[in-house]
């Protein structure tokens, strides 16, 4: 077990706190570190600063002699403790038993560390149960095998290391498929004239496919009969802590439907049971039966004899995201194996509402026949809709703000669901979307004969439609100056007048609005009133776009992914690598634009897998319309200062889309020293 004090770096001090960004740039190159530590004698270390945070502060400057602002983003452990990670901590100072520090080190260190120790035991794991491993890069060129991979193959590292290892091997698979994220299992292969069975799987760093990795042994040690499966099961208690630690279950169904084995996390809660020992020898098909989980992934498997990947709910309430797996020896199904992750930390909030004919609402201002779902797994939201059943209790004007398609309806409805009013009508209005002429009819009605063409029975408006219940105004900035008036007097007397009527209403109604413009900036350029924005601006919410709150990015993938696949009565899955693809994009358009494309996806996709190779067009196409914009001149400036400012533009926006410098000369034409030239005369 590794501690902390096996991974500490000496610490000093590095840099004063008042150094300015031309000395800390100057230490950094100097020192070649990566990483400055900064205090002073009486302070003590009080932050850090690392190469990217001190160019994107230069970058943001452009004043070298400014000081530089430091990270505290920090956390003091004991240098004896065992290695352990802190949420949103970059830096770890390591402290003895008087307090003192004595060695620091970065949290992305400490991981790579722990990978390392914890690849050194695996390899030592294998090499005592005879298995061979080999790993190659992209290209196939050897980079790591093990003591038993030669001692098999009877060559020794020396001679292959950095030889392509396709060239080498005979085989008649093809290993191109392993890059793409294929598995190939009990594949026969042999070197140098030895015969060996094993099985070859892509090679992952930070969720990219960087190489593969054959992991084998003697063909003839082996046996006939003896396929991967009794590989694995020869193996299992060592890789269970593996497993585990990923935090995934592992449940091996044999083609009678009997669970044989489980490893890896047992997911207690949702089997209700103590023991995974509990459910060896246990039919699957009498477990549906008795309703402890839904639906049977491994009946769906061994029926359609493919891959299969869907949510489960159990009868506990718990709901896992299994991938089921079938095993073959020749043409006969031996195994099923599911592999399963508990989601139920993602947090679903139903609102069921209560549906009532509509006839005489108008189409732009709906009562909410759907079930409208909350999705979220951040800790960002959390807070948000622990806020929202609180203000909910009351019946304050709420103002969500937000960018467009963050789902400020869906938050509306949220708080109607969790308010006194929920079994009351919702109504919901697009302010943006009602004709200017018909606004004040559609809102607050009109009575008989009010103008040519009226009903001669008279109409309620939405206001009187939404009495009792609540009221979502979306757009609301978008109202006519005249009928902000008329909206204030609802906010402050809770009373309406219909269009042609010469009474007053009272109505008793839940007011929620929202915008996603600068309202205050509109109120200063007189496009809204300010005794109306004071009205509003009771309970603001402001709504993350999703760009922030990153860990809902795959539950709302998942929940948009099973609704289309009922929608269009299809079985679309979505493997791993795809949704860390999707995990790793901007989503300007937020959850919208996230619904949009799953539906794209699921409705462009061939196969039943979606991958990788179907993500990527669909999030970095170049738009025709885009490519067809020209660069706008707004001001007269010398020609060789326009050309560079079009370059830093072109670099910074390549930067951002392909990550490297190798890839941004690649795609606009020039060297990479070109580029590097440019990134460098950014920052001076």
């Amino acid at each position: 077990m590794l501690v902390w004090n096996d991974i500490l770096h000496p610490v000093s001090i590095h840099l004063p706190i008042e150094s300015t960004l031309q000395e800390a740039l100057d230490f950094m190159q100097e020192s070649k570190l990566t990483r400055l530590l900064i205090g002073n004698e009486q302070q003590g270390i009080v932050g850090y600063i690392d190469r990217s945070s001190l160019l994107k502060q230069i970058q943001a400057t452009g004043n070298l002699l400014d000081q530089v602002e430091y990270q505290k983003d920090m956390v003091k452990v004991p240098v004896d403790s065992p290695i352990a990670f802190f949420h949103n901590i970059s830096v770890v100072l390591g402290v003895d038993q008087s307090g003192k520090i004595t060695g620091y080190t970065s949290a992305r260190d400490a991981r790579n560390r722990l990978g390392q120790y914890k690849l050194e035991q695996l390899n030592h794991i294998f090499n005592s149960s005879g298995i061979g491993i080999i790993t190659t890069d992209s290209h196939f060129e050897i980079s790591f095998m093990n003591e038993t991979a030669e001692q098999i193959l009877g060559l020794p590292k020396s001679v292959l290391q950095y030889r392509n290892y396709k060239a080498l091997l005979t085989i008649d698979k093809d290993l191109d498929e392993v890059l793409s994220g294929k598995q190939l299992l009990s594949v026969e292969s042999s070197i140098n004239f030895k015969r060996t069975s094993g099985n070859f799987s892509p090679l992952y760093e930070h969720g990219k496919i960087i190489g593969i990795v054959h992991i084998f042994s003697h063909r003839e040690r082996l046996g006939e009969a003896m396929n991967e499966l009794e590989f694995v099961r020869n193996i299992t208690d060592d890789l269970q802590a593996i497993y585990s630690s990923e935090n995934e279950q592992i449940v091996v169904v044999n083609h009678a439907g009997k669970i044989v084995r489980i490893a890896g996390t047992f997911l207690q809660e949702f089997w209700q049971v103590q023991h995974p020992e509990q459910l060896i020898e246990s039919d699957v098909y009498q477990l549906e039966k008795a309703g402890i989980f839904y639906p049977n992934i491994a009946d769906l498997c061994m029926t359609q004899k493919k891959k299969l990947s869907l949510i489960q709910e159990s009868k506990s309430g718990r709901m896992v995201w299994s991938v089921a797996t079938p095993v073959f020896h020749g043409d006969q199904l031996e195994k099923i194996v599911i592999l399963s992750r508990d989601i139920t930390g993602i947090h679903v909030l139903r609102s069921d509402l209560e549906v009532t004919p509509a006839t005489d609402a108008s189409e732009l201002a709906t009562r909410q026949a759907n079930h409208k779902k909350l999705v979220y797994r951040s800790q960002v939201m959390e807070s948000l809709v622990d806020e929202l059943k609180h203000i909910a209790k009351v019946d304050s004007t709420v103002l969500l703000v937000g960018e467009s398609g963050v789902g400020k309806e869906v938050f509306a409805q949220a708080i109607h669901e969790f308010s006194m009013r929920k079994n009351e009508p919702f109504i919901r209005v697009n302010c943006g979307a009602l004709p200017e002429s018909l606004i004040e009819s559609e809102l607050f009605g009109y009575e008989k004969g009010a103008f040519t063409g009226a009903d001669q029975k008279g109409k309620p408006g939405m206001f009187e439609m939404g009495h009792k219940g609540s009221i979502f105004l979306d757009e609301v900035t978008e109202l006519p100056y005249n009928m902000q008036v008329k909206l204030l007097r609802v906010l402050q007397e809770r009373e309406i007048m219909r269009v042609g009527g010469t009474r007053t209403i009272p109505v008793d109604i839940r007011i929620i609005v929202a915008t996603n413009q600068n309202m205050k900036e509109l109120v200063r350029s007189q496009k809204f009133r300010e005794d109306l924005f004071y009205r509003l601006y009771v309970v603001p919410i402001e709504i993350p776009p999703l760009r922030k709150r990153i860990a809902d990015i795959i539950p709302l993938a998942i929940h948009f992914l099973k609704e289309f696949n009922e929608m269009y009565a299809l079985e679309k899955s979505i493997n791993r690598d795809a949704l860390h693809m999707l995990e790793g994009y901007s989503w300007p358009g937020n959850v919208r634009e996230l619904q949009n494309v799953i539906e794209r996806l699921v409705v462009k996709t061939r196969s039943d897998s979606i991958g990788t190779q179907d993500v990527i067009p669909n999030l970095f196409k170049e738009e025709p319309l885009a490519r067809e914009n020209k660069t706008v001149v707004l001001d007269i400036m010398p020609l060789k200062d326009a050309v560079e400012e079009v370059e830093n533009q072109l670099i910074s926006l390549a930067l951002k889309k392909y990550g490297t410098a190798a890839r941004v000369a690649k795609i606009l034409g020039v060297s990479p020293a070109t580029v590097s030239r440019r990134m460098q005369r950014r920052l001076q």
